[in-house]
């Protein structure tokens, strides 16, 4: 951001991270304020937004103008390719597919956490009570599975979870029993 505001002609306190507002042109040194990810704020006129917006606002430029002024003081090259309405419309539909295989993917999630919560406190209340030695035995080995379900599903990163999620029943069960943490 001082690199931008120096290439846009105005002095910068590095420091404090203030200065007068470029937008307005006030003499106040405390009025304009930055961070380091780039968003602006005046104090006093109120302006404020993302470095693009400071570049068409003192420059007054279009957002394009502002992207090339941009790239050329990163020093990396601005192809801005035309794109025809259909490849735009492919894109978009492109987008929107994955947006929805994402919700189904996390909906699949969600279900399958809570099926294997589920189950864990279902025979946990069933072990809690009953009394008959042959059911504990069978209820224990089914508890001790769901413990392993509902703990390998907890202790997934996002990306071995979502490859869980959208395995078969008996892949689930398979990687559960391995105790393997990635999901293949």
């Amino acid at each position: 951001m001082p690199r931008l505001l120096e290439s846009l002609g105005f002095s910068v306190n590095e420091r404090t991270r203030r200065g007068p507002c470029p937008v307005h042109g006030g003499k106040n040194q405390s009025a304009f304020s930055w961070t380091d990810a780039g968003l602006w704020k005046c104090h006093s006129c109120g302006a404020g937004g993302d470095k693009v917006a400071l570049i068409r606002t003192v420059r007054q430029c279009s957002f394009r103008g502002a992207v090339e002024f941009l790239a050329a003081l990163a020093g990396v090259e601005y192809r801005p390719d035309k794109l025809s309405a259909a490849e735009i419309q492919r894109a978009q539909q492109t987008g929107e597919r994955a947006e929805r295989e994402a919700w189904r993917v996390h909906d699949e999630i969600i279900r399958v956490r809570g099926y294997y919560g589920d189950c864990l406190r279902r025979a946990e209340r069933l072990e809690a009570s009953t009394t008959d030695w042959d059911m504990l035995t069978r209820l224990a080995r089914v508890s001790t599975f769901f413990f392993a379900a509902y703990t390998h599903t907890n202790r997934l990163d996002s990306g071995a979870l979502a490859r869980f999620a959208l395995m078969t029943p008996a892949m689930r069960r398979a990687a559960i029993l391995e105790g393997t943490n990635v999901a293949p």
